[in-house]
């Protein structure tokens, strides 16, 4: 079975959308396009072992996977796997590199890394032939069950469907963790433009403030994006759905781009005052 070009154009387009959308935001000083698609890679790839710990943590769950709405499922095998997921690229990958060298970058790496997580997931949603090359897998075949491929109109409902949703939350979820991480990796470098440096303080004391940023961005994507998937997960096609999702997607993409101005904003000012030196000289290049 080839694939087909209107699958693969519902799967490819909003990512490439979004991924334009954040290089404009970063476009005074953007970052390098092989350190980007790295990432953008690791987040595709990353789907594989994921799909992996979600079964096996719906079979630990058992039946309480599906109670309340399917919370857990929700909650914990998804959101807090996925943005776990999403959260270890950035850390293992780029976090010390000096292309890492802006609040705003945390943003950007997020972003990136959770629109290749959902390009893979949109290909397999609504691409027959990605989904059957996927379920082929042995590994991940117990995570094929909730995957409905349908007619060609199903799939361009629900690629649309995805296109305003599910991709935006990812890159949503994901960009509000990135600004906490641009944060925690600056956490010294706090000039006075540096807003809600008393955040960290909401955890015990014995957490470093690198970390207690770090742990703040997650806690926060996974707010977000297990609030859509709860409202997916419980209310279906109900009509209040239509509310919901549009609310919590617009109400979150607005304190994203107040937080990546307000990232943009502490950068010109670590430049203003001459920082960059001091972030590379801390920060070598690898």
């Amino acid at each position: 079975m080839a694939p087909d070009a209107l699958d693969l154009a519902l799967a490819v387009l909003p990512v490439l959308v979004l991924g334009y959308v954040i290089r404009r935001a970063d476009a005074a000083r953007p970052e390098p396009r092989r350190v980007l698609l790295a990432t953008l890679l690791l987040g595709f790839f990353s789907c594989v072992p994921v799909a992996v710990l979600e079964i096996a943590e719906r079979r630990m769950f058992g039946r309480a996977v599906r109670g309340g709405g399917r919370f857990l499922d929700a909650w914990v095998v998804a959101a807090l796997t996925e943005e776990s997921a999403k959260l270890l690229i950035v850390l293992g990958y780029v976090w010390r590199w000096s292309a890492f060298d802006e609040v705003m970058d945390g943003v950007v790496y997020a972003v990136v890394a959770s629109l290749g997580f959902g390009l893979l997931e949109n290909l397999v949603y609504v691409s027959p032939w990605a989904a059957r090359v996927f379920c082929s897998l042995p590994v991940v075949a117990g995570s094929c069950t909730g995957v409905v491929v349908g007619t060609a109109g199903e799939r361009l409902v629900l690629g649309v469907v995805r296109a305003v949703s599910a991709v935006p939350m990812h890159a949503i979820a994901s960009g509000l963790m990135g600004y906490f991480l641009g944060r925690g990796r600056f956490a010294d470098v706090s000039p006075a433009e540096a807003a809600f440096s008393d955040l960290p303080e909401l955890l015990p004391a014995v957490i470093p403030r690198e970390a207690a940023w770090v742990i703040l961005g997650l806690a926060v994507a996974v707010a977000v994006h297990g609030s859509y998937d709860w409202a997916v997960f419980a209310m279906g096609t109900r009509p209040v759905i239509f509310v919901e999702i549009p609310v919590l997607l617009a109400s979150s993409g607005y304190v994203l781009v107040r937080l990546c101005k307000h990232a943009v904003a502490l950068d010109d000012a670590i430049r203003g005052t001459g920082r960059p030196s001091l972030i590379i000289a801390l920060f070598p290049r690898r």
